[in-house]
C-alpha cells in the first residue's frame, strides 16, 4: 500500500514536468516559426528594394565625351564669331596660289578673298602658314547654312565622313551654337574638332606634323 501511495504520490510531479516540457516546447516552435516569417519578410523586402534601385540606372541617358585623337583625314576649317559661320576654304587659297607656281612671279604675302583674306608666310620646301583674316559680319547665320541647299549641305556630299572632318575656331559667345551644330554634325557621322578663340586670336594654318596636332578631331 505504501509503494501504491508513494507513485500515486509521484504523479501530480510528473504530471507537472510534462506540462513544463509541452510549454518550452511550444515557445521554441513558437519562436523558429517567428524567425522564419522574419527571414521571409526580410528577403522580400530586399527584392522590392532591387528594381527601386536598379530603375535610375536604366533611365541614365548616354553621353557621348569628346575625346581628340590624331586623324589621317582631311580637316574643313571654320570660324564661328557671334553665332555667324564662317568656312575657311583652304581648296580656293590653294586654286588661287597656283599660278604662281611657275615662279615668274612671287607669291604674294597677301591674298584676298570673299568675306576673308589670307596672309602666306612660305618656309623651307613645301612648309607654310596661312593666317585667315575675317572680314566683319563674315559668315552665314545657322539657318542659312544648314537649309536644304546650303553650303552645308554640299560640302557633306563633296567631303564624305570617311575621309574628312570638321573642326572650328569658337569664340565665346559661340559656344552654344557649337554644341547644337557639333551634334547635328555627329548625327551625320562626321568627327569634328574645335579649340576657344578670341577676337584678337590669330587663326593660323600651318603644314607639317606638328601644326596637324592643333587641329585633331573628337
Amino acid at each position: 500500500m505504501r509503494k501504491k501511495r508513494g507513485y500515486l504520490g509521484d504523479l501530480p510531479g510528473l504530471l507537472n514536468l510534462d506540462s513544463l516540457v509541452d510549454i518550452v516546447s511550444n515557445n521554441v516552435g513558437i519562436l523558429v516559426i517567428l524567425a522564419v516569417f522574419m527571414a521571409m519578410f526580410s528577403l522580400l523586402e530586399k527584392s522590392e528594394q532591387v528594381p527601386e534601385k536598379e530603375q535610375p540606372f536604366e533611365n541614365i541617358e548616354k553621353i557621348k565625351i569628346p575625346w581628340s585623337h590624331s586623324s589621317q583625314k582631311n580637316n574643313l576649317l571654320f570660324l564661328l564669331r557671334d553665332d555667324r559661320i564662317l568656312y575657311l576654304d583652304r581648296a580656293l587659297v590653294y586654286q588661287n596660289l597656283k599660278k604662281y607656281l611657275s615662279g615668274k612671279e612671287a607669291l604674294p604675302k597677301q591674298i584676298s578673298l570673299n568675306q576673308y583674306s589670307i596672309k602666306l608666310t612660305t618656309g623651307s620646301g613645301h612648309a607654310h602658314c596661312l593666317e585667315f583674316l575675317a572680314s566683319p559680319g563674315a559668315g552665314q547665320w545657322w539657318h542659312q547654312l544648314s537649309q536644304h541647299d546650303g553650303l552645308l549641305q554640299s560640302l557633306m556630299k563633296k567631303y564624305p565622313p570617311e575621309e574628312n572632318y570638321f573642326f572650328f575656331w569658337v569664340d565665346p559667345k559661340s559656344f552654344e551654337l557649337f554644341r547644337e551644330i557639333r551634334e547635328s554634325l555627329w548625327g551625320q557621322h562626321f568627327e569634328v574638332g574645335w579649340k576657344p578663340v578670341r577676337r584678337e586670336s590669330t587663326l593660323r594654318y600651318c603644314s607639317g606634323n606638328e601644326q596637324t596636332r592643333s587641329f585633331q578631331p573628337q
